[in-house]
Parts: structure tokens; C-alpha cells; sequence
């Protein structure tokens, strides 16, 4: 099935503060000082703010509002994170087909950049937006306009459904914590209408640990302000943990160099653990399979809410 109506939606710009792309980007700082909670659409030429306070506490979503790969180097995000946005799309879209389900509310958990969202949205889905990291859901907005978007947590989302669907990619790698598994996944239950689609992709564990060689990759951005921006990471295998050592080294036109540094741990899942887990959450139908788009140290997995 080939991916429906998409668009190319260019790379958003996103200062730490400032006006990007008819979006209102504020810190963290800002958004504690004045009482608000997550961003949402208020109508007005299609502009999306923030208006309500973010609902960020487990310790996993905190990590995006330090993990400079998602705050300080927010905006090379999608210049390191490339993979096509069409294998995904393909997959849930056939999955939906399978439940005979077209044009619904989407809720894209853990959006990022919106790059996926965007392509939802262009499959007449209304997508819905949310994510831990500010930085990142202000460039998604951008991309977004219509949709709103919430700053919120997966495993405590402030935001009520139902939805006919709910994505999530990859972010359920970052919950390390037996608690913080089991709470996202209640919430996807709570915010699911019955016999809705529930669409992962995860790390599978076996995989992960056989790549996870120490040896360093590296990716080069350049930003429109003519920063170069180089990332480095080394993956360990510790403890069922992949423990990833992470470098940005920013460097100024003018020759003026910023470091930021990070070890990022994520937990792989096991087959047997994705089942269990779905299972308890009151998911039935799970099927899991292969990684779209030919990566093989992924899950697929699709569930439907009892």
C-alpha cells in the first residue's frame, strides 16, 4: 500500500524561545512562571500556543527536557533521524485497513517532529499531537497547524479521548521502569475507544544487544545560521540496558565551539514482554512482527482495546 496523499513538509527552524512558524515556542521557565498546561490550538489564524501547563513527571519524560538530542539540538533533530516516514505510515495504514477503519482521530504519542503526523494528517486522519520535549512538539505544531498539541507525558497524559488509533514510535524504549511500561500502556487503554488500534514500533532486545558494539557513529547538520552541528553516539549493552553515549559539538560561524554531552539509557523489549504486557493493559489481537522499512532491531506491533 503506498503511502496516501503525502506531502514534503520542510524542516522547521526551532530557537530555544522566539516566534517559529506561526507557533508560540516558550521555555520551560516561561511555561512554570505563568501557570499554563499543554499546548493546544486556539483557532485564531491557525496558530498554535501553549495554554495549559505541562504535564511532564515521570522520570523518563523528564529526560526530554535535558537529553540535548531533544531540547538544546532540537532543531538538527530530523537532520540525525531521517529513516522515511513512508514504511510506518504503510504498515498502520494497512492495519487500519485490516479493522475497516479510515479517517479517524489519531493520536500520535511521542510525535517528535511531526513528520509522521503530517503524513497522517494527509491521509485525512485528525491527528492529534503530543510529546515530552517542548522543543520538539513546537516544530511538529509547525508542521501541524490544525492539530493540537499537548506537551504532555505518555504514562500520565492530562489529555482525555476516546481516539480510534494511537501511535507510538520508538518512545517506549525510554521507559526503563516495569511502573512506567505498564502506565503508558493504561493510558493508551484509557484514551482508546473499544476496539481501537493501538500501532507500536520498539527496540527488540536481542537485536539491539547484538548492534550495540561501542564503535562511534557520527551525523553532520549544518543550520540555516551556518552552525555546524556534529553528533557522535557509542551504544554499550549493560543489564538489558542499552546505554547510549551521546556528543553534540556545535560550531558557530565564527569558529566558536558548544559541547553537550549525554549518557541516554533505553530498555529493548522482548516478544514475551510485549504480549504480557499488552495483554494486562486489556489489549487483545496482538500481533507482532519485523520492524517496518527493513529495520531489523525493531518490533511492529499492532493490539486492539478489548
Amino acid at each position: 500500500m503506498p503511502l496516501c496523499g503525502t506531502h514534503g513538509h520542510p524542516a522547521v527552524e526551532c530557537a530555544v524561545t522566539g516566534d517559529v512558524a506561526g507557533v508560540d515556542v516558550r521555555t520551560r521557565a516561561d511555561l512554570s512562571s505563568r501557570g499554563a498546561r499543554p499546548w493546544c490550538t486556539d483557532g485564531l489564524e491557525g496558530r498554535t500556543t501553549c495554554c495549559h501547563d505541562a504535564h511532564v513527571t515521570s522520570q523518563s519524560a523528564s529526560t526530554a527536557g535535558e537529553r540535548p538530542f531533544y531540547d538544546a539540538c532540537a532543531d538538527a533533530y530530523d537532520s540525525f533521524i531521517a529513516d522515511p516516514v513512508a514504511p510506518w505510515i504503510d504498515a498502520v495504514e494497512a492495519a487500519l485497513t485490516a479493522t475497516g477503519m479510515t479517517g479517524t482521530t489519531l493520536l500520535d504519542a511521542g510525535c517528535g517532529t511531526g513528520r509522521h503526523a503530517a503524513a497522517f494528517r494527509d491521509c485525512g486522519h485528525r491527528v492529534t499531537l503530543l510529546d515530552a520535549s517542548d522543543k520538539l512538539l513546537a516544530i511538529a505544531a509547525g508542521r501541524c497547524p490544525a492539530s493540537p498539541a499537548h506537551h504532555d507525558d505518555v504514562c500520565d497524559p492530562a489529555l482525555t479521548g476516546p481516539f480510534d488509533v494511537i501511535t507510538c514510535r520508538g518512545v517506549l524504549n525510554d521507559l526503563v521502569s516495569d511502573g512506567e511500561r505498564d502506565a503508558a500502556l493504561r493510558s493508551f487503554a484509557r484514551l482508546l475507544r473499544p476496539g481501537g488500534l493501538l500501532a507500536l514500533d520498539v527496540r527488540e532486545a536481542d537485536r539491539s544487544r547484538a548492534g550495540a558494539d561501542g564503535r562511534p557513529r557520527t551525523k553532520t547538520a549544518t543550520r540555516s545560521s551556518g552552525t555546524v552541528v556534529t553528533f557522535t553516539s557509542r551504544g554499550a549493552w549493560e543489564n538489558d540496558r542499552l546505554v547510549v553515549t551521546e556528543r553534540h559539538e556545535e560550531v558557530d560561524p565564527h569558529g566558536t565551539t558548544h559541547v553537550h554531552e549525554y549518557l541516554f539509557t533505553m530498555r529493548p523489549w522482548t516478544v514475551e514482554e510485549v504480549h504480557d504486557r499488552l495483554t494486562s493493559a486489556g489489549f487483545e489481537d496482538v500481533v507482532v512482527g519485523p520492524g517496518v522499512g527493513g529495520r531489523r532491531d525493531r518490533l511492529f506491533i499492532t493490539a486492539v482495546l478489548g
